[in-house]
Order: structure tokens, then C-alpha cells, then sequence
């Protein structure tokens, strides 16, 4: 199938684009921008269908669309693995990456990635389908693979983003929630729960709070993503947290002709990152 770009896009001039391609088991998407034109975004969103995985589906519009070969400035891969580990700078060294593999994961997983947020000194480790990295390595050139939580981290932590004391951020996913909490400048936790059930969500986000002690009238809790029931899911938690509010993409950052609601969170902000 071949897709339209808008006439916004530019493609004549590849250089000038960031091309984001995001890896979901369930949905892959993908985003034009250019870091150097406010405004200038492209979304586009590939579910999986009835008899083909999303991933198939993404390799049979790769070969479709010419555009995936072009030039680009930046071809990022932005890897959604539920699975994945939080080490800090000051003891992580790639002499010991295969040591803390083995600690850490079982042996069943299978291409191991480390990525950096340099704001929080920390190191992301998490694992990638071996068909996926090889499909990427293969077809694009130089693609970056970053994990999807590294670009909310490095948001929350940009100087635009006031801590008054302690904040948790909630990513609602569809089947699954994000819960990332931060000290003024600082990074305190980060951690995946799978779930689908909207009771279970509440349980693991104030589990979470009463651990870190936060306190339920002075600190701050957000929600954002994608699932629908974000706005019963904040009334839930008004019982229990003074400060609870939706974080929504930025309204100076909305783009033009696209639904701010259709964006994953981690993707729309991940371009705020590399502008």
C-alpha cells in the first residue's frame, strides 16, 4: 500500500527530516519532522491485522514505499520492550554489559541493547527481537535504537519541567502503565506493570506512591497516553492524591492537521528531544 505524505513534508530534501520509527509488538508507527521547521510532523500508524503481525505489515509497506530508503538526517528506532533495567553511569561500563546481562535477564532473551540518558546518568537495558534488529541493520542506514522510556525520562527531567518537591508521571498504555517518578532534578524510579484492568493500574500506581513515602498533599502525580480510561483513572486517584492532573503534549507543540491524541506520548516527545 502506498502511503500519501502531505505536501508539508518535503521529501525532495530527505537531509532536513528525522525519520522515527516506533516498535510496538502490537503497532508499529512511524513520524517525519524536521528539527529545524516548528510545526513540520508527519504520524503515521500501522496496526496489525487478522493475518499478519504488525511487523509484517510494516516490512510489506517498507518495500511498497520508496521513501524508507531516502537520505534522511536521522533514522531513529524507538523499541517498546516492557522488559528493561535502570543502571547508573557511576557502575556501568561496557567491559561488564555481558555480567550484568546474566544477572539480570534470563537466557531465553534475545538481542540485548543499552541505551543512554545522559540527564539521569543512568544506562537502559533491554532486549529486541533479533528479527527486528536484523530487519533494521539490514535496510536502513545507521538506524540509532533507542528504548521508548529513555525519551519520557529526558522530558520530565528538561529544565521546561518544574519538580516543586516529588512528581510521579503515569504513561497509560493499552495494556500496561508507566510509572516514573522524580525529585526536582532528579530521576528517583523507573518501571513497566502489565495490565489491562483499570483496578489493577490504580493498585500499582499507589503501591508505588506509599513505597517512595510521597506525600499524598504537597507531591504531584500526571497522567498521560493513550488508553481511554485516563479520565476515570484520574478521578480514582483524586481519592487518595491531593495533586493528580492529565499531562497532554504540550499545546505549543500540538501539530498541525493531526490528532495530538492519536501520537503515542514517548513518540510526540521524543521529537521534542531531538529538536
Amino acid at each position: 500500500m502506498k502511503i500519501d505524505i502531505p505536501k508539508t513534508i518535503n521529501l525532495n530534501t530527505p537531509g532536513k527530516y528525522v525519520l522515527t520509527i516506533y516498535v510496538h509488538p502490537e503497532k508499529f508507527s512511524f513520524s517525519f519532522h524536521c528539527p529545524d521547521e516548528k510545526g513540520s510532523y508527519f504520524f503515521y500508524k500501522i496496526n496489525s491485522t487478522g493475518q499478519s503481525d504488525a511487523f509484517s505489515v510494516f516490512k510489506d509497506l517498507f518495500f511498497e514505499n520508496e521513501f524508507f530508503a531516502y537520505p534522511f538526517q536521522k533514522t531513529c528506532v524507538l523499541v517498546f520492550s516492557s522488559l528493561f533495567t535502570y543502571i547508573p553511569d557511576a557502575i556501568y561500563s561496557d567491559k561488564y554489559k555481558t555480567d550484568f546481562i546474566k544477572f539480570i535477564f534470563s537466557e531465553k532473551e534475545e538481542k540485548m541493547l543499552d541505551d543512554s540518558v545522559s540527564s539521569a546518568k543512568l544506562k537502559i537495558l533491554y532486549p529486541v527481537s533479533e528479527d527486528v534488529y536484523d530487519f533494521f541493520i539490514r535496510s536502513f542506514n545507521e538506524p540509532e535504537f533507542v528504548h521508548y522510556s529513555a525519551p519520557l525520562i529526558a522530558y520530565f527531567l528538561s529544565p521546561d519541567i518544574k519538580h516543586k518537591k516529588q512528581q510521579m508521571i503515569v504513561n497509560v498504555h493499552e495494556k500496561g502503565i508507566d510509572v516514573l517518578c522524580f525529585s526536582r532534578e532528579s530521576f528517583l524510579l523507573g518501571n513497566h506493570f502489565p495490565c489491562e484492568k483499570f483496578q489493577d493500574a490504580v493498585y500499582y500506581i499507589l503501591y508505588t506512591w506509599k513505597q517512595l513515602k510521597m506525600n499524598r498533599f504537597s507531591d504531584s502525580l500526571c497522567v498521560t497516553g493513550e488508553r481511554f480510561q485516563n479520565e476515570e483513572l484520574i478521578k480514582k486517584l483524586w481519592l487518595h492524591i491531593q495533586h493528580v492532573h492529565p499531562e497532554p503534549i504540550p499545546h505549543k507543540y500540538r501539530f498541525e492537521a493531526i490528532g495530538a491524541g492519536n501520537i503515542p506520548f514517548e513518540l510526540a516527545v521524543f521529537s521534542l528531544c531531538e529538536s
